[in-house]
């Protein structure tokens, strides 16, 4: 058994099969002897019949404690950074949610990817129709100079490009206002009655 081996017996709960290995080593290493030492005693603190709480304490520590304005704890990106850096770069590469999305994307794509098409496509048309309707309600017809860009802009292949290079700027539009948006707020702290 090594010092390693020991620390992980300990951590589990120090099984009674490994119980003579644990001994022998402790026996030859300082170190481990002195962890040994520590958990005997740690326990025997443990096992220690505890005093009672004074009358009113509970009482006396809820009340400071709905008196105390309560933070929402934020873990800062740069305590989470070790975390990502003892991780393989794949397991990293799949948390990012840009990549998990453009895998689901390229998923779809491959598996249903012409049903998809057809389905943004009569979308599509029938987007170009309404618009179509509505431009014509709304005021007189164009000059013909304009009415070859305007059909261009009304085919159903250019809207369904436009709406697919316009979803994913409205997705970083939409975060980067509930970012704004959250710093207008500012840090809320709760209040006792609220």
């Amino acid at each position: 058994m090594t010092c390693r081996d020991l620390e992980r017996w300990l951590d589990d709960g120090g099984a009674p099969e490994r119980y003579v290995e644990a001994m022998a080593h402790a026996r030859i290493c300082a170190h481990c002897s002195a962890a040994l030492g520590n958990v005997d005693e740690l326990e025997t603190l443990l096992a220690a019949p505890s005093a009672p709480a004074p009358a009113g304490f509970t009482a006396r520590v809820m009340a400071r404690v709905a008196l105390t304005p309560q933070v929402r704890a934020r873990i800062p990106v740069t305590e989470l950074l070790p975390f990502f850096q003892t991780v393989p770069w794949w397991v990293r590469l799949a948390l990012e949610p840009a990549s998990l999305l453009a895998l689901l994307l390229a998923s779809a794509l491959v598996w249903r990817g012409d049903r998809l098409f057809a389905l943004a496509s009569s979308g599509a048309i029938q987007l170009a129709a309404w618009l179509a309707r509505s431009l014509h309600a709304a005021g007189p017809a164009p000059a013909p100079a304009t009415a070859p860009v305007d059909t261009i802009w009304l085919q159903p292949l250019v809207l369904t490009c436009i709406a697919l290079g316009a979803a994913p700027l409205a997705l970083m539009g939409s975060r980067l206002l509930y970012r704004w948006s959250a710093t207008l707020a500012g840090p809320h702290q709760a209040r006792p009655g609220r």
